[in-house]
């Protein structure tokens, strides 16, 4: 069953890329990007899990391939659910320009005081060598100056005032400086933030075949970025070529070896909790939550940790298995997914996708400025819940939704929303 199940994620993951370049503006709706990131992340991992199981046993790699098919159907079927008439309504806030103009300004100059604050910081790690202290809170708060941007540079494609244009390039610099010492998430954020708001106000889009050209050369650079980081970029604008693709190469090859894989921790995960019964049924995701928002510098470290749940663990692998996960590597969401609930945690890749689903309706045809902040926002979010965990997409969205919810309360007008058309839904 491993190859019928290897076959079908090719399968699906193809019908998703297919569905997208058909239309080529669907490039950016949920199930093509997800599809990208099945492809770019997940696939090649496939191969070298198939390739090198190491201590996993036949239904732990089966499981985890069957789960990884489920997950990735999971995009499409929401995403083909009808939508909510009542939820696209509400989406539909009317705003007022100037209100959000200074709401922009106000997010900015947060972004730019929790950046400096953070500049000033001496940075304070854990055992496992992750961030600790203040400096999380104020990277934290630092990435509403995405938020900021996303509103001025809609602003300026609207209107190309010179005043728009100069807060754009104020706003826009803090979320390009990450892209320049190698970090794949504000890559991926910039790119998104930039595609969309020429997609949503001057209806541009990539030729095709550029679109394809960057999927394929996505499952290369995903790995090699992280092992250059800032390098790679000084590469580049050296044009040291030969480097770069020896770089890529031996990295896609280590990869290949299979000897470290995302994809392993996801299977024995899912083998482990199958095994024990231990489901968090959303206490995992909840332990995100928690990890995220209560500041155990502030609280004190026992009352956070008494605010989470205690499953299957580090410690436990090692004990079922001899198996240790990997600093620096994740469990994806294919991982914590189904130690949530089993298979039915591919559920939780529709509901995401029925969400963008609404948020696309109202961003494209309702011109909704909340659904299209919140979209821009969603996008980067959505890809690392899949690399990550679906327990990051929950951290991301909820600072997304709170700040986007803030500056639009404060910009909305004192009319009420238009009425829509019950069929938009049908024009995807």
């Amino acid at each position: 069953m491993v190859e019928v199940y290897r076959d079908l994620l090719i399968i699906i993951c193809i019908c998703l890329l297919g569905w997208g370049l058909i239309r080529v503006e669907r490039i950016y709706q949920y199930p093509f990007f997800m599809g990208s990131m099945f492809v770019s992340f997940l696939l090649p991992q496939v191969f070298a899990l198939i390739k090198n199981p190491g201590l996993m046993s036949q239904d732990a790699l089966e499981r985890v391939l069957l789960m990884s098919c489920l997950c990735a159907a999971a995009c499409w079927i929401g995403y083909a659910m009808k939508p909510n008439t009542k939820f696209l309504k509400k989406l539909n806030i009317i705003i007022d320009q100037r209100k959000l103009f200074r709401a922009g300004i106000a997010l900015m100059f947060q972004g730019y005081f929790f950046n400096f604050l953070l500049s000033i910081t001496t940075i304070q790690r854990s055992d496992v060598g992750t961030w600790t202290g203040p400096a999380t809170i104020y990277v934290f708060l630092a990435q509403v100056i995405n938020i900021a941007f996303g509103i001025f540079l809609l602003q300026t494609l609207n209107h190309p005032k010179v005043v728009n244009i100069i807060l754009t390039i104020i706003a826009g610099w803090p979320v390009v400086q990450p892209i320049f010492v190698g970090r794949r998430q504000p890559t991926m954020t910039f790119i998104i933030i930039v595609g969309l708001s020429f997609w949503l106000v001057l209806r541009y889009v990539p030729p095709r075949a550029l679109v394809i050209t960057a999927v394929v050369l996505l499952a290369f650079i995903i790995p090699v970025v992280g092992e250059l980081r800032n390098r790679f970029w000084d590469l580049v604008f050296s044009g040291d070529w030969q480097e770069i693709l020896s770089a890529s190469q031996g990295a896609f090859e280590t990869q290949q070896k299979g000897d470290i894989l995302e994809l392993r921790n996801a299977a024995f995960i899912a083998d482990a909790t199958e095994k024990t019964g231990m489901y968090g049924f959303g206490s995992g995701w909840w332990n995100n939550i928690v990890f995220q928002y209560v500041p155990g510098q502030i609280v004190g470290y026992d009352l956070k940790q008494s605010l989470q749940f205690n499953f299957i663990t580090r410690e436990k692998l090692e004990y079922l298995y001899g198996y240790t996960i990997p600093s620096g590597t994740t469990i994806t969401g294919v991982g914590d997914s189904f130690a949530e609930f089993g298979y039915l945690g591919c559920f939780s890749f529709a509901l995401i996708a029925y969400s963008f689903k609404h948020l696309w309706i109202s961003a494209v045809y309702q011109k909704s400025i909340f659904s299209s902040l919140l979209y821009m926002g969603l996008v980067s979010p959505a890809m690392v819940g899949l690399t990550h965990g679906i327990g990051r997409f929950w951290q991301e969205a909820i600072f997304q939704v709170f700040f986007v919810s803030l500056a639009v309360y404060y910009s909305k007008t004192k009319y009420k929303y238009s009425v829509i058309n019950s069929g938009l839904g049908n024009n995807i």
